[in-house]
């Protein structure tokens, strides 16, 4: 049921879902509804959903799952840009020239060149539920 969920948003460039919206449309979908807090049992179907993935030899699904507290944000991560790309997303394309009408455009000459942004640092994943852990490296989730 999760791994459904996120095939629809893997292929929208940028779109991900929030752990609690996750758990919302899996009960949804399945008719289960459950009292428990969705930290005792989603990480467990994200678990799932990580397995299904490393065992098709698929992008990891679960990296487009915002981690409860965290807000998702504008920047795709290399782990999310991955699914989006398996999935088929239309990738924008960073290095083309911006289209604009005649009346606003700049000339190329008086243009400044953006600084290149710096590559996400990534951190690491949690092998049981697949989930971002902090600084400190213990899982919120698992420990």
């Amino acid at each position: 049921m999760a791994h459904d969920i996120l095939e629809e948003i893997a292929p929208r460039y940028g779109r991900s879902i929030a752990f609690d919206d996750l758990a919302h449309e899996v009960q949804r979908r399945s008719g289960i509804m459950t009292d428990l807090p969705t930290l005792q049992w989603v990480p467990d179907v994200l678990t799932e959903v990580g397995d299904r993935c490393q065992e098709s030899g698929e992008p990891r699904l679960t990296e487009l799952v915002d981690a409860p507290g965290n807000r998702s944000t504008d920047a795709v991560t290399p782990a999310r840009l991955e699914c989006h790309q398996a999935y088929g997303a239309k990738i924008p394309d960073f290095d083309a020239p911006n289209r604009r009408s005649s009346r606003g455009a700049r000339s190329a000459t008086t243009r400044t060149p953006r600084p290149k942004a710096a590559e996400p640092r990534r951190r690491p994943v949690c092998p049981s539920c697949f989930l971002e852990v902090p600084e400190s490296g213990i899982c919120d989730n698992c420990d």
